[in-house]
């Protein structure tokens, strides 16, 4: 599968950028005046707009390669939602979207907002486990996966993205670590990880794994989304504008079924 290609150090998208959701009903108006209305599922889209300034040549060429590569507005591709937490139930971690191992989880805890929508990971084995959940975002594709985690008894937790590991001290203050960079290169999915040594016990909130290289501002997420496998250029033209020496801009519009 195709994906959108990334710029820079590992963004999909500059400012601005724009996004507009659409959705339809089919409507019926009896002889008797009577209306009845019926929502259209399949007929939901997201109209993105996209503004690209000071592209290199090859990130210029990544974009006309794909651009060829669908046809025009024929072919599809996939694209992640630069503003989106691609993660599924970031503030619960009953869902079958993560995978606790034998580690206790436990809702309730003391967030850094003052709710109490934190969760305590307990880890009672005589092994390190991991709370982990699976994503389709490809191994090759630059990813952060970042969380904010505190322990009343300091120590050390690990972040993992695939077989890429960041090692992090966490104590009594809410402190955010994340891992960024690409994941297993070819893969399909990606895999992330929170792990947890034997006997240890932390208290964490705010997770979220984001298609850029570092973490933004925390956005709480219910069940997956983000990801659209299904997304076309939304015209058969690409224009782009020389803007100086190896540089290039365009603005291009795509939409994504939903």
């Amino acid at each position: 599968m195709n994906w959108i290609p990334q710029i820079g150090a590992g963004s999909i998208a500059q400012f601005p950028l724009q996004h507009r959701r659409k959705w339809r009903a089919i409507v019926n108006e009896l002889e008797n005046g009577e209306r009845i209305a019926l929502a259209d599922p399949a007929a939901g889209r997201i109209e993105w707009r996209l503004s690209y300034r000071d592209l290199s040549e090859a990130e210029a060429a990544k974009l006309r390669a794909l651009f060829a590569a669908s046809k025009g507005s024929f072919g599809s591709f996939a694209f992640a939602d630069p503003l989106a937490n691609l993660l599924g139930w970031s503030e619960d971690l009953t869902r079958p979207d993560w995978q606790a191992g034998l580690l206790t989880a436990t809702p309730g805890a003391s967030d850094l907002l003052g709710t109490q929508k934190a969760w305590t990971l307990s880890n009672n084995s005589p092994g390190s486990q991991t709370l982990s959940q699976t994503m389709g975002i490809p191994g090759d594709y630059v990813g952060c996966f970042s969380a904010w985690i505190r322990a009343d008894v300091p120590g050390a937790v690990t972040l993992e993205r695939d077989t890429i590991q960041v090692t992090a001290a966490v104590g009594p203050a809410w402190k955010q670590s994340y891992v960024s960079g690409t994941g297993t290169a070819g893969a399909a999915h990606s895999t992330v990880s929170l792990r947890l040594a034997a006997g240890q016990s932390i208290q964490v909130w705010g997770l979220q794994f984001e298609a850029q290289p570092y973490a933004s501002q925390y956005k709480p997420s219910a069940a997956a989304s983000g990801i659209y496998p299904e997304t076309w250029f939304a015209t058969d033209e690409l224009t782009m504008t020389s803007t100086g020496v190896g540089l290039t801009a365009c603005e291009i519009t795509l939409v994504s079924r939903v």
